[in-house]
């Protein structure tokens, strides 16, 4: 019989030749080596790790593996509650009654999660290999933070459509955009009205102070909205700054270029004996976490998929139009409820990424803002995903350092910048929603056998 090493050794070439998926791991060692669980979820483990290190040249130092990476039934007599809890988890009494837990008879075990490869308290998974082209020409090597479940199988799923027919062509703009907001109260619409045309005049010695202090981060000033608003008889006057950065994600670099921006039109104001209620740097009106209509934060990304309509009713089973009238229904829907994109399983899908990275933002709610989209195109079907704004500080700043555990899993990914990552985070949901829709338009979820 193969020693372990070597059957480690076996089932990483397959994965690297495509011979089986990544999920496909356990119950081929299972088959071939008569090894079961729960020894043949380790080795799967070890063989999808070895795998993700040969093609990427990078050893996992950082990302740990668990000696006993399975999940075991467990079960409360007295409140006759089952629960599934890890193996090494050292609680093993009822989260109700206090209880002893029993195991479940025969005992059975279950993966941390799918297509796990590593990872202590969070489970990562390994999803598949994604190929990018347009903006962004790479293959990436996809890594989530997902949680339980079968999630990461989706995504692995959506991949090999998405290279299977030509890879995913992606738009990514070049700079990130963030955003501060200036506020201020007055009391009178004439002088309101002054200090406007004062702010105005002075606008491009406050640029020109603030680009001095964003030059540090490469950041420069792009965009400047003043906006009058009125309300319960208060007059307000925002002043909305936009900056663009190439390398930075810049949340923390335009906080402080407005604090200077405050500083020096407060002063100007006093100067020109302007009288305001309050001068205050606002959160309500500069998009942090916040969704917009309009990209005040983030890159923009748009990733599609051309697929021939022959292929689509092949993989579904239905006519080509019931798959583009459920992507439309879903966007309906998502109008009908008031909201101005839909976010899908993309949301799950973004979450997973910035958790296994570790990098800002990590509350991903601005970035989670989606749209999925499908139209005809001569006798192709056009399949795709727009994220208005994705944020990414892939390099360690004055915002904070990236642990060495998102710099070892950023470096496996294969992404160098934060355009390649946005580039990644636009191919990995379009992977995950085009799978979701495949399945439910084939009717092959949410089924009651």
């Amino acid at each position: 019989m193969n020693s372990n090493s070597e059957i480690v050794i076996e089932v990483s070439d397959l994965l690297r030749k495509g011979r089986i998926p990544p999920w496909k791991a356990e119950s081929y060692i299972k088959d071939k080596y008569a090894i079961g669980s729960p020894d043949n979820i380790l080795l799967a483990a070890k063989a999808r790790r070895a795998y993700l290190e040969d093609i990427s040249t990078q050893k996992f130092e950082y990302l740990k593996l668990r000696e006993k990476p399975y999940l075991i039934d467990y079960s409360c007599d007295r409140c006759s509650l089952d629960l599934r809890l890890a193996a090494y988890d050292e609680y093993k009494y009822c989260p109700i009654c206090g209880s002893k837990l029993t195991v479940s008879n025969p005992i059975e075990y279950y993966p941390l999660t799918a297509n796990y490869i590593g990872g202590i308290e969070d489970y990562y998974s390994f999803c598949g290999r994604i190929e990018v082209k347009g903006d962004v020409e790479k293959t990436f090597n996809g890594i989530l933070q997902y949680g339980t479940g079968l999630g990461p199988i989706g995504v692995t799923r959506g991949a090999y459509f998405i290279n299977h027919y030509g890879g995913a062509v992606v738009k990514v703009m070049e700079t990130a955009r963030a955003c501060r907001n200036l506020g201020y109260v007055f009391r009178k619409e004439e002088t309101r009205r002054k200090s406007i045309g004062i702010i105005e005049a002075y606008l491009s010695e406050v640029r020109l102070r603030m680009n001095q202090l964003l030059s540090k981060w490469k950041g420069k000033v792009s965009f400047v909205e003043i906006l009058p608003v009125e309300d319960m008889g208060k007059l307000y006057l925002f002043i909305d700054f936009t900056a663009e950065f190439k390398y930075f994600r810049g949340h923390g670099a335009i906080s402080k270029a407005v604090g200077l921006a405050k500083k020096l039109i407060d002063e100007k104001l006093k100067i020109e004996g302007i009288p305001y209620e309050l001068s205050a740097i606002t959160q309500g009106y500069d998009g942090d976490l916040k969704p917009s209509p309009r990209n005040k934060r983030g890159r923009y990304v748009l990733v599609e998929v051309t697929i021939p309509m022959a292929e689509i009713e092949k993989i579904t089973g239905k006519k080509v139009d019931k798959f583009i009238d459920f992507v439309s229904m879903d966007a309906k829907g998502t109008e009908k409820l008031g909201w101005f994109h839909h976010t899908g399983m993309g949301g799950e899908i973004v979450a997973g990424v910035y958790k296994a990275v570790k990098i800002n933002p990590h509350s991903p709610l601005v970035t989670s803002t989606e749209r999925i989209f499908s139209y005809p195109k001569g006798d192709n079907i056009v399949y795709g995903i727009e994220l208005p704004n994705v944020e990414a500080g892939t390099i360690s700043s004055d915002e904070g350092a990236i642990t060495p555990l998102g710099r070892e899993i950023i470096r496996v990914i294969g992404i160098r910048n934060s355009k390649e990552f946005s580039a990644y985070l636009g191919a990995l949901v379009l992977a995950g929603e085009f799978n979701l829709s495949v399945e439910i338009v084939r009717e092959n979820l949410y089924r009651v056998e």
